[in-house]
C-alpha cells in the first residue's frame, strides 16, 4: 500500500518541484553546484585539494541554509535580519521589581521602627522615673 505524507498544519505544505525538493531548495542546490565546481575545479591547481575543499565547504553552508533552513517558521534570510536588528538596534529593557523583596525589605524597616520606639519609650520612661524620685 501506498502511503502518504500529510502535514498535521496544512499552512506547512510545500508543493515538491523536482528530485523531491522544492522551488527554494532546487534553486539553493543550483546555486550552490554553480559557484562551487567551478572554484574547486580552479582552486585545487592555485591552492590544494585540502584548502580549497574547507573553501568550498564554506561557500557552500550559507547557500543550503538559504534553501533548506527554517527557525522558528522563519527563512533564513528574515532569521539572519532578525540576528542583526537584534545586534545593532538597542534593546528595550523594563524594570520590574520582585515583590517578594519589597514585602521582605518593608518587613525589617517595620521591625527597625518598631525597635526604635521601643528604645524612645524605655529612655522615655527612665527620665520620667528619676523627675518622680527626685
Amino acid at each position: 500500500m501506498i502511503e502518504i505524507k500529510i502535514p498535521k498544519e496544512i499552512s506547512d505544505y510545500k508543493q515538491k518541484f523536482l528530485f523531491g525538493l522544492t522551488v527554494r531548495q532546487f534553486i539553493s542546490v543550483a546555486s550552490a553546484l554553480v559557484v562551487c565546481v567551478p572554484t574547486y575545479i580552479f582552486g585545487k591547481k592555485t591552492v590544494g585539494e585540502d584548502v580549497i575543499s574547507w573553501v568550498v565547504i564554506l561557500i557552500a553552508v550559507p547557500i543550503f541554509c538559504f534553501g533548506f533552513l527554517k527557525f522558528n517558521g522563519m527563512p533564513f534570510e528574515q532569521f539572519i535580519l532578525t540576528v542583526i536588528r537584534f545586534g545593532i538596534q538597542p534593546q528595550k529593557r523594563k524594570y520590574v521589581d520582585l515583590p517578594v523583596f519589597w514585602s521582605i525589605r518593608n518587613e525589617i524597616i517595620e521591625d527597625e521602627l518598631l525597635h526604635q520606639k521601643e528604645l524612645k519609650k524605655r529612655k522615655g520612661r527612665g527620665k520620667l522615673g528619676k523627675r518622680k524620685r527626685t
